[in-house]
């Protein structure tokens, strides 16, 4: 009841923001930067935005835009855990229940006259979570900036799709129905044509391809820098060997079947040991992948995730589950992954465990296969084209832009 009334007042307050929020765009924004079109002040190269979502994965595509002289940042209300990648973080002040009613209105206004790009994720951008999430990719739009909508998994996968996929995937254990992914096959399809009405590109890959018609799914977009990842291999001498798991979703990666594999093996008498990666600093488990001799990530969604990228690029040999290989994986890269599903884990995990000379062959495959794919130059060089092909054809604020 005490939810209901605060959500109330909340929404109240909101509302009361929205005429005075929409004055500044039509009284002020938009003269502004018709003036600053006029006075032929667009820049040569675009400025981009990345935000809210705090994923780390929006800080290394910042760096891989960078790479290619644009002025790239982000900018995020609450950060997963704490670290100093993001350009602006601003939990202090979204602490502060007053501040953080305006702040999502303020940092709209500010960022329009800032940037030129908006890099979001399909869970929506700087207005998300107040009453006026659905003005917000319209607005830009009127006001000349170029949209580019991203999918990160949970922010697009709908149960009805999930399940038709196949036995084993990221619902069949699911205990946070509505609450870890969009879930509601209705609303994604709304939020997916709202979508795909004002974004200017969208982009998937993996197994998000299933979730968003429509999308560009050559792009691969989780940049990583191989300066912070050094390769150190695998090692062919190794007793017990360490099969390394990060579990921070068990229930999706499938990290029960990986303990029950494990321990099956152990009985049967493979010197191997599990070793799970949670609660510690990032610095803490980079150095317990450094010391993987396999790298488990997940089973049931059908696509790796970051973990497996960052794995590969510290040069570890990878198991993880990808339903299409020849839909879901880059044409033309070698991907080394072992593709294992729960009824085929066991004999995955066997066979590495017995040629540790497959490992290492396995590790150089996978640093190859990053620095071709993921790496901050592959990456920027790929959005860079596309920024150019955008920036090139887009309209200026004040000559037709709807």
């Amino acid at each position: 009841m005490m939810a209901r009334v605060k959500r109330g007042l909340k929404a109240g307050g909101e509302c009361a923001l929205l005429p005075f929020f929409l004055l500044l765009v039509f009284g002020i924004c938009l003269p502004w930067l018709t003036l600053r079109r006029v006075l032929g002040q667009r820049p040569a190269k675009p400025r981009i935005i990345w935000g809210p979502t705090p994923i780390i994965n929006i800080s290394t595509n910042a760096a891989a835009d960078r790479r290619y002289g644009y002025r790239s940042e982000t900018l995020v209300y609450r950060p997963y855990y704490v670290t100093k990648e993001f350009t602006y973080n601003l939990e202090r002040w979204w602490r502060i229940k007053p501040l953080a009613l305006v702040i999502p209105w303020a940092v709209f206004l500010w960022a329009v006259l800032r940037y030129d790009i908006f890099q979001f994720y399909f869970d929506g951008g700087f207005l998300n979570r107040t009453v006026g999430k659905r003005l917000e990719l319209p607005l830009l739009k009127m006001l000349g900036k170029i949209v580019i909508v991203s999918a990160y998994g949970a922010d697009v996968r709908v149960e009805a799709t999930t399940r038709a996929l196949g036995a084993y995937n990221c619902c069949m254990d699911c205990t946070q129905r509505l609450a870890a992914c969009i879930c509601d096959d209705a609303k994604a399809k709304r939020n997916l044509a709202h979508v795909h009405r004002y974004a200017d590109l969208t982009l998937s890959m993996g197994d998000m391809v299933e979730y968003t018609p429509g999308s560009r799914n050559d792009v691969y977009y989780w940049a990583i820098d191989l300066k912070k990842w050094p390769y150190v291999g695998a090692s062919p001498i190794s007793r017990p060997v360490k099969v390394v798991h990060a579990p921070n979703h068990p229930q999706f990666k499938g990290t029960r079947f990986l303990v029950d594999c494990v321990a099956q093996l152990r009985e049967e008498g493979y010197a191997v040991e599990l070793v799970l990666v949670q609660r510690m600093t990032n610095d803490e488990a980079m150095e317990l992948y450094k010391q993987a001799d396999i790298v488990a990530d997940q089973f049931l969604i059908g696509w790796h995730g970051n973990f497996a990228v960052e794995a590969m690029a510290l040069g570890k040999p990878v198991v993880a589950y990808i339903r299409k290989p020849d839909v879901y994986l880059p044409c033309g890269a070698d991907c080394p992954i072992v593709s294992a599903d729960p009824d085929t884990l066991k004999a995955a995990l066997i066979r590495l465990i017995e040629n540790p000379a497959l490992r290492v062959e396995l590790g150089i495959r996978g640093r190859r296969y990053v620095e071709q794919v993921f790496s901050l130059e592959q990456v920027g060089a790929r959005m860079d084209r596309a920024y150019r092909e955008l920036w090139d054809h887009s309209v200026p604020v004040g000559e037709g832009a709807s």
